[in-house]
């Protein structure tokens, strides 16, 4: 749970959809109480639907990837925070470009008001990175 209030499936949607509906699923059954195991994830998922379909299988994909021994439990804040590395340099990336481009084709206020926006929303995600990562901001 603590993983999915630092790095939400929202985060992920951008970068890889499939493995973001499998995280609503998750954080879902552990707002419920119930313990995400694999093979109650894995039933879930059938109950809703969510297997149906070429963007099922991407999703049944990622339920199989992420069920290995190779990926323990305790190493989900690692994990967590190489996903949420990911988005940060998309956010970035994307955040300099609506910049730029206000910078060259805008009025100065909207310039501004673009920088001032996108900053703080780097900023936020820089700052739950550090925490994912146990290093301050």
């Amino acid at each position: 749970m603590a993983a999915l209030t630092t790095v939400t499936p929202d985060d992920v949607r951008l970068l890889d959809a499939p493995t973001a509906e499998c995280l609503d699923v998750i954080l879902a059954m552990a707002k419920r109480g119930d313990q995400p195991a694999p093979v109650l994830l894995n039933a879930e998922m059938m109950r809703h639907g969510l297997y149906a379909g070429h963007h099922g299988e991407l999703v049944k994909q990622r339920v199989i990837d992420s069920v290995t021994i190779e990926a323990p439990g305790v190493r989900l804040m690692e994990y967590a925070a190489a996903v949420l590395a990911e988005v940060v340099r998309e956010r970035m990336i994307s955040a300099a470009a609506a910049i730029a481009e206000r910078a060259r084709d805008g009025a100065e206020t909207d310039a501004w008001q673009t920088f001032v926006r996108e900053g703080v929303a780097v900023r936020g995600l820089w700052e739950r990175l550090c925490h994912a990562r146990g290093v301050a901001a």
